[in-house]
């Protein structure tokens, strides 16, 4: 099939991740793919690949441009003969919709999270066929944009397990090359510094532990590490000088080395307000690190607390603090969840599972096409 998947840009995040899987794995099962975004820092490995890569803006919501952006997707459909069109995210997806329309191509979405619900996250349902990546994300669509469970198909993404499990050969040089000494527990956090990923309740959390460490005259040994950047990075900088734990908080920014940063934590927390499923946290299992997660989303639906993973209300600092000194004053209970988690990941997230069933869902739209 010749396929063109877009998004925003091909940085870091759980959505440049899944498509660049999906778009690797399509070509290696000898499909035509090209990727159409805003570029990025991924875009030369992809195109290693062997996946083509078109640069244009999808990702400003200046009318001007996405009417532009549009012109030119269509022509790309055109020229190399696209048979489906697959969006992951609004301003693409609105481009990827009227590009579809002029050319009479199918078009699929994917949705990867519980979007705000007005006009301009309305595309994210216009897609012929609609991929959810939790029940959470389906449920959401459905009573926010009045979306018929018929036109939604259930996916999970998924992720290389093996990328995340040779990560921890690496653990030793990467604590070093953080600062982080031997007997250090490091508490960490992956995602984009946006104000729904709840890093203030994180911070929070960090500053209550610390609080609750010198109170009791115990030495305090506990370090945290958030990787991402975004626009929220100021904010939060200046709530850990607030907090006192500037000195216990390590901002990495933008790293494309997740795997090795993973492997370098010995307790993984997603504090998020909400999430379509949390592929941070399915990523951190991967890696076999225990995991503290928001009760915000898709992955919180499939876990049982205190089996793959421990469960928190969301924006509770204090039983967010209270759940990771636990686990790590517990040796067993970390080793199993994090044994517990991996096998959970390998089991439900596979990469050959996805894309299989996305194909499935390509070649039934083409199908329904020419009947």
């Amino acid at each position: 099939m010749r396929i063109l998947l877009t998004l925003p840009e091909l940085n870091s995040g759980g959505v440049e991740s899944h498509v660049f899987d999906l778009a690797c794995a399509l070509r290696t099962k000898g499909h035509h793919v090209a990727v159409v975004s805003a570029g990025g820092r991924k875009v030369a490995d992809l195109e290693n690949k062997g996946v083509v890569h078109h640069q244009i803006d999808v990702k400003s919501k200046s009318l001007y441009k996405i009417i532009k952006a549009i012109r030119t997707m269509k022509r790309i459909i055109q020229n190399e003969n696209i048979q489906v069109v697959h969006a992951h995210s609004r301003v693409p997806a609105w481009i990827g919709y009227n590009a579809t329309r002029k050319t009479g191509v199918p078009f699929v979405t994917t949705a990867h999270s519980k979007y705000s619900i007005h006009l301009g996250s309305k595309s994210m349902v216009k897609g012929d066929l609609i991929i959810v990546v939790s029940q959470a994300v389906a449920d959401h669509l459905h009573q926010g944009f009045n979306t018929s469970y018929e036109r939604m198909v259930h996916i999970p993404p998924a992720i290389d397990i093996k990328t995340f499990e040779q990560g921890n050969r690496f653990r030793t040089e990467t604590r070093k090359e953080l600062g982080f000494r031997e007997e250090e527990i490091v508490i960490g956090n992956v995602a984009r510094l946006t104000e729904v990923k709840g890093h203030q309740y994180f911070l929070q959390a960090a500053a209550i532990i610390k609080d609750k460490l010198e109170s009791e005259g115990q030495r305090n040994i506990y370090k945290f590490l958030i990787v991402g950047d975004g626009p929220e990075r100021e904010v939060l900088e200046e709530l850990a000088r607030e907090l006192d734990i500037m000195e216990k908080v390590i901002f990495t920014g933008d790293r494309k080395d997740i795997p090795e940063l993973l492997a370098a934590m010995d307790i993984f927390v997603l504090s998020s307000l909400s999430e379509g499923l949390g592929l941070a946290a399915v990523e951190a299992m991967a890696a076999r690190r225990p995991v503290v997660l928001t009760e915000s989303g898709g992955l919180a639906e499939q876990i049982t607390d205190g089996q793959e993973a421990l469960l928190v209300p969301v924006a509770e600092p204090h039983v967010l603090a209270s759940k990771i000194y636990q686990l790590s004053r517990e040796y067993e209970l970390m080793r199993a969840l994090a044994e517990n988690g991996y096998n959970f990941i390998k089991n439900n997230f596979s990469i050959s599972k996805m894309v299989e069933e996305t194909i499935t869902v390509y070649q039934k739209l083409v199908k329904d096409l020419h009947d």
